[in-house]
């Protein structure tokens, strides 16, 4: 036993390579809403979001910052520097000359801890490295990594919404258009600016025609009673404006719904339908113009940024931790061995 407490503190305390390691904290926010007073050291910027969605985001980040394609970018230029390589005397630390993928992301994802404090919300990055420059600058890297997930994602997201509501203002836009120019074909081919209010005209020209029909007829009926002969020339004027009226007045009824005449019935029909769509098509177009305006906003609201509370520094002395808990790990497992096969060696003794 003496010679494995031996061997396990020679190699943690002797032969195994130094680790060093770099932190960073920081969080992830929404900027204040306007009007609100916060009473907060660094305002608006800590303000937005409460603790729990911080925490969501350090989730994300946790899987994304340790995901092979994030390693891919970051830790292989450290691998191919060598900066990670095995070395001897000590052949466990790092990484050998040819691992696959899987073995090097193993080996990268030990090397890199994301813990979101339950408390705070505050991120803090740990990340491992087997000289001081390599930890400073994998944490480095990982911090821009995590700002470009975060203005990727909320960029995406808000590009994504506004485009949908701008599409929206495009269609309703041609809708508009086309049923503006199906309303202006219409009234041009008959020639006409507002067939609603020319048969309205219309009908109103008939009711004076037959207002005023009415009052010769009362005028003529006065005058045969004045005159013996309805053959008098003053009653015979009068006759002849009744029945010249009544044509008139029939003709114009005739021409207002018939397909040979003017037809106001059914071209003021067809002119009110396609009032109507453009009534619709402007109020359509108003209506995505205010959702894409809203959209806008919303997105400008939601939008989150990445704020680095203590940047990473060089670390000026190596990490004991791990020596005291590989050495302390090997003496209780030594231990516990001992003890099983003592154990073992006592049920076989019995008889």
């Amino acid at each position: 036993m003496a010679l494995l407490v031996g061997l396990a503190a020679l190699y943690a305390f002797g032969i195994g390579r130094p680790r060093y390691q770099s932190m960073s904290d920081f969080l992830v926010r929404q900027p204040m809403p306007p009007g609100m007073m916060t009473p907060s050291v660094l305002g608006a910027v800590l303000v937005g979001p409460t603790i729990s969605g911080s925490l969501e985001d350090g989730r994300y980040l946790e899987v994304y910052l340790r995901s092979p394609e994030v390693m891919k970018r970051v830790f292989y230029r450290f691998y191919n520097q060598g900066r990670y390589t095995r070395r001897s005397p000590d052949l466990l630390a790092g990484v050998g000359s040819k691992p696959n993928i899987n073995q090097l992301l193993s080996f990268y994802q030990r090397q890199v801890t994301v813990a979101p404090q339950q408390e705070s919300g505050v991120i803090q990055l740990t990340t491992t490295g087997l000289d001081p420059t390599t930890a400073l600058k994998l944490n480095l890297l990982l911090l821009e990594e995590a700002r470009e997930f975060v203005n990727q994602m909320n960029q995406t997201i808000s590009r994504k919404q506004l485009d949908y509501a701008l599409q929206e203002v495009r269609l309703a836009q041609d809708f508009l258009d086309n049923a503006t120019a199906s309303l202006n074909s219409f009234n041009a081919s008959n020639r006409q600016l507002d067939p609603v209010q020319e048969a309205s005209g219309s009908t109103n020209y008939v009711i004076a025609l037959e207002a005023k029909l009415v009052e010769l007829k009362v005028e003529e009926g006065t005058l045969r009673r004045q005159y013996r002969d309805p053959q008098a020339p003053e009653v015979q004027i009068v006759a002849d404006q009744v029945r010249e009226l009544e044509k008139q007045i029939q003709k114009e009824r005739a021409s207002l719904v018939s397909p040979t005449g003017r037809n106001f019935g059914q071209r003021a029909m067809e002119a009110t339908k396609l009032q109507n769509k453009v009534a619709f098509a402007t109020e359509r177009l108003k209506s995505a113009m205010t959702a894409a305006e809203t959209s806008r906003m919303e997105s400008q609201r939601q939008l989150k940024f990445l704020v680095v509370l203590s940047q990473p520094q060089i670390p000026e002395m190596q990490d004991w931790n791990w020596r005291w808990k590989l050495f302390l790990g090997l003496i209780a497992g030594t231990i516990a061995l001992r003890g099983f096969w003592g154990f073992v060696s006592g049920l076989k003794a019995r008889p």
